[in-house]
């Protein structure tokens, strides 16, 4: 039993590396930057605080994916294939300092996908084929507007860069009159 209590607190998913690296400011990460993975690896220990499925293959996020992971304080899921996002994917994330959602094929995100995000001081969303016709763009649209200090922020383009898909026109901009119900 003692055995599998070390192995537990060690462990690591395969294809990636673990550990307090310096520059992550000595915070347990979980690295998975291209690793070709097409989904979140099993076996991310509960102590994560750093997690980052950069530059992979995910195209879907399985609802309650992070839920374990209460300590997470910088999540990167950029330079994916994401679609849609499962409703309360990020509910736990109470600590979450950083959220990387860009560079994949977002149309919207989920109402209240970001309500209980309160430590929140960086969140990217640019590059995502945001779909402006649909009234579920409207929460995104009002949470980018109430936060507008933290998204896309330190050049990354500000509230102004998270664009309508085929437009140039900023979420921001979209109003309840110009979209339609979804189908």
């Amino acid at each position: 039993a003692f055995g599998a209590l070390v192995q537990s607190a060690v462990a690591c998913p395969a294809r990636c590396s673990c550990s307090k690296f310096s520059w992550s400011d000595g915070l347990q990460t979980t690295d998975c930057d291209g690793k070709g993975l097409s989904s979140v690896p099993s076996g991310i220990t509960d102590n994560t605080q750093i997690l980052n499925l950069k530059n992979n293959r995910i195209e879907r996020l399985p609802e309650g994916v992070f839920d374990r992971l209460v300590n997470l304080q910088q999540l990167y899921v950029s330079w994916n294939q994401l679609s849609a996002l499962p409703t309360g994917v990020f509910d736990k994330l109470t600590q979450l300092t950083e959220l990387t959602l860009y560079n994949n094929q977002l149309k919207s995100i989920p109402r209240g996908a970001f309500d209980n995000l309160k430590s929140l001081t960086h969140i990217y969303l640019f590059n995502n084929p945001w779909d402006c016709e649909c009234s579920d763009i409207l929460y995104l649209k009002n949470w980018i507007v109430q936060h507008a200090s933290i998204v896309n922020p330190q050049g990354h383009g500000g509230v102004d860069n998270v664009k309508c898909s085929g437009t140039n026109t900023p979420v921001r901009a979209v109003t309840e009159a110009s979209t339609s119900p979804s189908k």
